[in-house]
């Protein structure tokens, strides 16, 4: 059975390399081909010619064209991705993608670290606030900027639901149940409900009270309506 051997540099051969970097830069030659030129004699490491070898490539400045092209192709692909239902990141399949999510677990994980630990709160802060008060003074939803159906509120209808249904579920993972579960009674959500209906006895009786005194005075405003009418003509 072969097997792969790692090569490493000895301690020996480590130091017989510092030495010659040593010795090259004392007599003023380049440690790579031992040549001496200006640069060499001013201090530097290497000659021109090996310098040029060494030298990083310049960065491609990318043109709008480009870039617009290179986005259409990535957001091609990361749809692609999502229609087989895996990663955009790493091209992997899990539960979280089956269920319609971009990322997997733990793409999402390193994702939701890496934007904790780089996030400006005091800045995002700053740029919702001067958000919400542009769509404020323009007269807009405050959450989506779309047009509001009632002018009083400050969300549309939809952001209304959502915020809405977001504070319960919230609410919901912090323990709090909502009235009339586990069969207690929808009032005053302490005592059991009776069977068939949301209320228990005792709210059942106050509420039936009030619905018959209620039935009364509207009975005797109908009444003494139709009496002033027939007493006028």
């Amino acid at each position: 059975m072969n097997e792969t051997r790692e090569y490493k540099t000895s301690p020996q051969r480590r130091a017989t390399n510092k030495r010659h970097y040593m010795k090259m830069l004392k007599e003023g030659r380049c440690v790579d081909c031992g040549k001496a030129d200006e640069l060499t004699q001013q201090g530097r490491s290497r000659c021109a010619v090996c310098n040029e070898k060494h030298k990083r490539p310049v960065k491609k400045i990318m043109t709008q064209e480009r870039r617009d092209m290179e986005n259409a192709n990535k957001r091609e692909w990361s749809r692609m991705l999502r229609t087989l239902n895996l990663c955009v990141d790493c091209g992997r399949k899990d539960g979280r993608t089956l269920d319609g999510k971009c990322r997997c677990r733990e793409c999402a994980n390193k994702r939701a670290v890496r934007r904790k630990e780089t996030w400006d709160y005091e800045h995002e802060k700053e740029l919702r606030d001067a958000r919400k008060q542009r769509r404020i003074e323009a007269g807009l939803c405050t959450e989506c900027g779309g047009e509001k159906e009632e002018p009083d509120k400050k969300m549309c209808i939809n952001c209304q639901v959502r915020w809405k249904m977001r504070k319960e579920r919230m609410k919901l993972n912090h323990g709090w149940l909502p009235r009339g579960a586990n069969g207690k009674c929808y009032q005053c959500n302490r005592a059991q409900a009776i069977e068939g209906k949301r209320l228990c006895q005792e709210c059942y009786d106050k509420k039936i009270a009030i619905l018959r005194e209620n039935g009364k005075k509207r009975w005797v405003n109908q009444h003494h309506e139709e009496n002033t009418h027939a007493g006028g003509y």
